[in-house]
């Protein structure tokens, strides 16, 4: 499907439930959250469905979007998911639409938009959302964590010119890049370089410590 295929699509359906995948990351999430945060603001009924293993780093991307209890969608749309293996259980052959960026989409779902060729899911949800409601600060945040977790932070192979393009969008739109940056990926960072330190340490203890003569 084309862009303006799945927008039209989108908006003539109602009451969606939208899903991440398995041990979700920030693409997924940062996604899903965007479409829903647009799909709310055109006065559509949207919700993410309450993945259990959401990581508490990423929850509060997540939680002002979360399903209430006894939700029942009419419409389920995944994210960043190429294959019914990356499913929750209770979604596999329910899905109406699969917006996704893997060349290994199986095309599982009723519906399919793959963009191949971009190193995030956000890239292609970032399409639709400016087709839908437009960006704002808001979706700027959440469209840029998912654009910078699946580039690896812009330093990935799969990073583009396109990718990059799209960061400047979002910066412009009004995301807070640095404090993004720095939320995700900094404090990562410095827990590889702790563990890195300690492990370093152990080795000089080890190899300078004097042999026992026992």
């Amino acid at each position: 499907m084309t862009i303006s295929e799945t927008v039209e699509l989108l908006r003539e359906n109602d009451n969606f439930i939208i899903v991440s995948h398995i041990r979700p990351d920030g693409d997924t999430i940062g996604s899903s959250s965007a479409l829903c945060y647009a799909l709310r603001k055109i006065g559509k009924t949207a919700y993410l469905y309450n993945n259990p293993q959401f990581e508490d780093s990423y929850l509060w991307l997540a939680e002002p979007y979360i399903e209430p209890e006894g939700f029942k969608p009419s419409f389920t749309v995944s994210v960043d998911m190429a294959d019914e293996h990356l499913f929750p259980k209770g979604f596999v052959g329910s899905v109406d639409l699969s917006i996704d960026h893997h060349p290994s989409n199986t095309f599982y779902a009723k519906k399919t938009i793959v963009w191949a060729d971009k190193a995030s899911c956000g890239e292609v949800v970032m399409e639709l959302v400016k087709e839908l409601c437009g960006l704002d600060s808001a979706v700027a945040d959440l469209l840029y964590v998912a654009v910078s977790t699946d580039s690896g932070c812009f330093v990935y192979g799969n990073t583009t010119g396109d990718t990059l393009r799209a960061a400047s969008e979002l910066c412009y739109a009004g995301a807070r890049n640095t404090f993004l940056i720095s939320s995700f990926f900094a404090q990562v960072q410095r827990r590889d370089l702790l563990s890195k330190h300690l492990f370093l340490n152990h080795c000089v203890t080890i190899t300078t410590e004097k042999p026992s003569l026992l």
